[in-house]
């Protein structure tokens, strides 16, 4: 079941990417209508797993940070959707990962984590929120079910210039049985878009 445990921890390295709400009555929006050019995405993950199979509590903690690389494709922005095109990306880094038993580490390990997303096109629609806030119902075209299904998320805006940086945190909890005993599994992510204006 250790073996299970430990592949499981590594295989859920890298899950979500973006989301934050904010609320405004009247929000006055960024400029980011405009065709972009997708320049990276800076990922930071924490992915928590816990069970007890009866003689105790087991839990592992596996982090990753990284960069994309060899990043193409564009983004369409107009008032209300997002538009990619040829959007891909690749990921070469290290999960690490911490195992405890009852509350006591018991041993570190790290594994690559290497990916590559296969170039896509898609359309989301947002809801503008506040001037450096938006909403996404269905998902973000950077997510595209790839390393997950698609779920509404929020991220803050940031152009210095002709960069846009779109950047959010998302905390998720979620539960599923394997041979019979729940696990518990606790995702936090941050991620930050780098896109260029054309």
């Amino acid at each position: 079941m250790k073996r299970l445990f430990n592949a499981l921890c590594l295989i859920a390295a890298v899950n979500m990417f973006t989301s934050c709400q904010k609320e405004n009555d009247k929000p006055t929006p960024a400029n980011i209508n405009g065709v972009w050019t997708f320049v990276s995405m800076d990922v930071n993950t924490v992915s928590s797993q816990e069970y007890n199979d009866g003689l105790g509590n087991e839990k592992s903690v596996t982090t990753s940070k990284y960069t994309t690389e060899n990043n193409t494709g564009t983004v369409t922005i107009d008032a209300s959707t997002m538009t990619s095109s040829n959007l891909s990306y690749s990921v070469n880094t290290t999960a690490k990962a911490q195992f405890y038993f009852n509350g006591v580490l018991e041993n570190t390990t790290e594994a690559p984590f290497n990916f590559t997303s296969p170039a896509s096109n898609g359309t989301s629609t947002y809801k503008t929120v506040s001037a450096d806030s938006i909403y996404f119902e269905g998902g973000t075209v950077f997510m595209n079910d790839i390393s997950q299904q698609t779920t509404p998320c929020g991220a803050k805006l940031s152009v210095d210039g002709n960069i846009l940086y779109i950047t959010a945190t998302v905390a998720q909890s979620t539960s599923q049985v394997i041979a019979g005993i729940p696990i518990k599994m606790d995702v936090t992510a941050t991620s930050k878009v780098k896109l260029q204006r054309q």
